[in-house]
């Protein structure tokens, strides 16, 4: 995978800004990200919070 600086600079840029996300919408993204890297990485490792 090739990461383009000035893309990942501005998605980090982010970061910076003072936006509260919604707590459900966080950990249903956190969830679906966790998914997404267990079925291209394998299942090796555990999520801290199973389903």
């Amino acid at each position: 995978m090739e990461i383009n600086p000035d893309e990942l600079r501005e998605f980090l840029e982010a970061d910076l800004v003072g936006v509260r996300a919604d707590p459900e919408f966080k950990e249903s993204l956190r969830r679906k990200l966790w998914t997404l890297v267990r079925t291209k990485y394998g299942r090796s490792g555990s999520d801290p919070d199973p389903d």
